[in-house]
């Protein structure tokens, strides 16, 4: 299972706020520079947890964002399965195969049900409050720092000595 750029700065979104709770609402811009996510992207996102109850808009002078519902009560599985737009876990990996997929049919699909129970039920049981507190708080890096690592100010002569075999 692999789930979207979405659904991770979603709840990275979420993280912060918890963190920041003090500081609520705080404003897509404010989230956006301190995650390391594109502002567009995250005003959509927000807009998703704004349907979804999780969070609501605050208007006027003070205006931003704040949890709508408490954070302890927004599982990781309810989270992911509103961004995503589909439950993750009812479907078969195997989904275009001709055994139809059932439990009983598919030996297959019955160790993907009862792995896929075992993780929906820990995503069931860890609140984004939870997540906030036992994740290292940090930024998504670009996509071109991710690729290339952080830019040195070292010549070529540097570069050459860091790439000479041992």
């Amino acid at each position: 299972m692999k789930v979207t750029r979405s659904s991770a700065y979603a709840l990275h979104a979420l993280m912060y706020m918890v963190r920041h709770s003090t500081q609520l609402p705080a404003t897509a811009g404010t989230i956006a520079r301190a995650e390391g996510i594109p502002s567009d992207y995250l005003v959509k996102i927000l807009q998703q947890l704004v349907k979804a109850q999780f969070v609501r808009a605050v208007r006027g002078r003070k205006r931003g964002y704040v949890f709508a519902r408490a954070p302890e009560q927004i599982s990781l599985l309810d989270l992911l399965e509103v961004v995503e737009g589909h439950s993750l876990f009812d479907d078969c990996f195997l989904r275009h195969c001709q055994c139809g997929g059932t439990v009983e049919n598919c030996r297959i699909f019955s160790a993907w049900s009862d792995a896929t129970r075992q993780i929906k039920d820990l995503l069931v049981q860890t609140s984004v409050a939870a997540a906030a507190w036992s994740h290292p708080e940090h930024r998504f890096l670009s996509l071109s720092e991710s690729l290339i690592g952080p830019k040195t100010k070292e010549g070529p002569e540097q570069m050459e000595s860091e790439m000479a075999p041992l």
